[in-house]
């Protein structure tokens, strides 16, 4: 395969949040035109606009009642891609819905910290993503070889390099890291870097393997977590091993790794980087376990 040379990754832009309104405050918005009906402030269909709207005033809701600063800012960033056109456009109708002026002053003192409290929150993640494009050209810089060239697929040492600059970088493996790793990969395909895109979908498994992998050692939540640090090439084997000597069922290892997608899909921020590579590592192993107990139930 075509190697590609480990200088090309300096290239890469940083991809700044672009999910992230900043919006004029409420006295200004008033000026601007709007629906009138709550279905009308969004868009698709009246159900799902209204489902929204349901949803957005719910997080206001709760806003509104914080009883502190602190907890307001933890609402904020719990929320923070919540924090769209729809979510100020609802503010703006709410606020021109109140009839109580001392209702409207708290309305607009809420959304004047959220607007300080998101811009600060960008601003740092702007920061993140900055700093970890350093952090992402040293694990790449890992997988190279003595000249700072790449070749697919790494061979074990290069694996085990990777491994260890992601352990090295444990505290930084965050959203702006998986950010930028998926910023890098739209440009590499972009480009046609068809190696580059190969090799950050190999570090995002190498970090899922890490993010994943648990302590048991024994029975069938040992068996999975040896599949699920293993190299993707020896997951089938490893099943298939276990298989035949009696140490998994197929039931019972499928039933391990649901709880495992399962505390994955809950424990974690919704529609975050980091949910969506560890999940879609998860569905890829159910993939092939379901492909080898496939096969060994037709060879029987």
């Amino acid at each position: 395969m075509r190697a590609a040379s480990s200088r090309a990754v300096k290239a890469f832009g940083v991809r700044r949040p672009a999910t992230v309104v900043r919006p004029q405050r409420l006295g200004q918005q008033q000026q601007q035109p709007r629906s009138l009906s709550i279905v009308q402030s969004f868009d698709g269909n009246a159900g799902k606009a209204l489902k929204e709207a349901a949803a957005l005033d719910e997080l206001i809701d709760v806003m509104l009642e914080a009883k502190s600063q602190q907890e307001l800012s933890r609402l904020v960033a719990e929320n923070i891609f919540s924090f769209d056109a729809k979510f100020w456009m609802r503010i703006a109708t709410r606020n021109d819905s109140l009839k109580n002026e001392a209702d409207k002053d708290k309305l607009k003192a809420v959304a004047d910290t959220v607007m300080v409290l998101v811009d600060a929150m960008v601003k740092q993640t702007e920061q993140q993503l900055n700093d970890s494009a350093a952090v992402l050209q040293e694990v790449l810089k890992a997988a190279a070889d003595e000249k700072g060239e790449w070749y697919l697929p790494l061979d074990p040492e290069q694996v085990s390099s990777v491994r260890a600059a992601l352990d090295k970088h444990s505290e930084r493996l965050d959203e702006a890291l998986l950010s930028n790793c998926f910023a890098w990969m739209k440009k590499c395909q972009d480009d046609r870097m068809d190696t580059m895109v190969a090799l950050l979908q190999k570090v995002l498994q190498l970090y899922a393997a890490k993010a994943l992998r648990g302590q048991e050692a024994e029975g069938m939540a040992g068996v999975l977590n040896e599949v699920v640090f293993a190299e993707e090439q020896d997951w089938e084997p490893i099943i298939r091993r276990a298989a035949a000597t009696g140490d998994v069922a197929e039931a019972a290892f499928m039933e391990v790794l649901q709880k495992k997608m399962e505390a994955t899909v809950l424990g974690m921020q919704s529609g975050s980087y980091a949910q969506r590579v560890q999940a879609e590592y998860l569905k890829e192993i159910e993939a092939r376990a379901k492909t080898v107990f496939r096969q060994l139930a037709a060879a029987q």
